[in-house]
């Protein structure tokens, strides 16, 4: 127990720098492993006729970015990132994949509680632009993007597939967080609740659901 509270002493006192200052602005790049899931069923079993088990369950993607940050006070950030992610969800067996790209905007505020220690709490908003769009069924991928067709006169056009008529290119989420950051290396935790369906016409419930944890160096661009 004293070499955990002599270990803890001692990172308090080597990250005494990473309290976030009032009127500085930072730059975080940062990547890492996302666990991405889809609320809801495939379909109802008991509404088919049969008793496949159609959960969604989570993948592993990954994540990566970058974020700017603006010192309020020595309290509170200001954040906004540019992140892409990898996101969908899957069956237990594979059969069924839904695959998705995303670039991600998070806006958030970050919350320094402790003096002089790099411990964050955030919370915000997060607008995602979905570009890349895969279906895997029983092994064969389906691509749910525009597609290169030929119109009346018969020259090359780009058009939205059918399937990605399907769905929703935009979508909205709650990101909640966690960080700690230990001689400018930052150790990010965070949940986005998505609020948006991702199939237009999904009568169930299809919103994202993602966890990241990553890594990242913050520089300070003021310095």
């Amino acid at each position: 127990m004293k070499k955990f509270i002599i270990a803890i002493g001692l990172m308090v006192s080597v990250s005494a720098n990473a309290q976030i200052e009032e009127g500085s602005f930072y730059i975080t790049p940062r990547a890492g492993v996302g666990i991405a899931d889809l609320t809801g069923k495939l379909f109802d079993p008991t509404q088919s006729g049969t008793d496949y088990d159609a959960t969604l369950r989570p993948i592993t993607t990954f994540v990566g970015g970058i974020e700017g940050e603006y010192g309020i006070n020595d309290k509170f950030g200001l954040s906004v990132g540019l992140l892409f992610a990898m996101q969908g969800s899957k069956t237990k067996d594979n059969l069924f994949k839904i695959k998705e790209n995303y670039v991600n905007v998070p806006i958030m505020l970050e919350y320094y509680p402790f003096e002089n220690i790099g411990l964050a709490f955030k919370a915000g908003a997060q607008v995602g632009f979905s570009f890349r769009r895969r279906v895997q069924i029983d092994g064969v991928e389906y691509s749910a993007d525009y597609v290169w067709a030929r119109n009346y006169w018969g020259r090359p056009v780009y058009v939205e597939s059918e399937l990605s008529k399907q769905f929703n290119k935009v979508d909205l989420a709650i990101p909640l967080g966690v960080s700690y950051e230990f001689n400018n290396i930052v150790f990010d935790v965070r949940y986005n609740l998505g609020l948006i369906n991702v199939m237009k016409d999904d009568p169930e419930n299809s919103k994202n659901r993602l966890w990241q944890f990553t890594l990242g160096y913050k520089f300070n661009v003021t310095d």
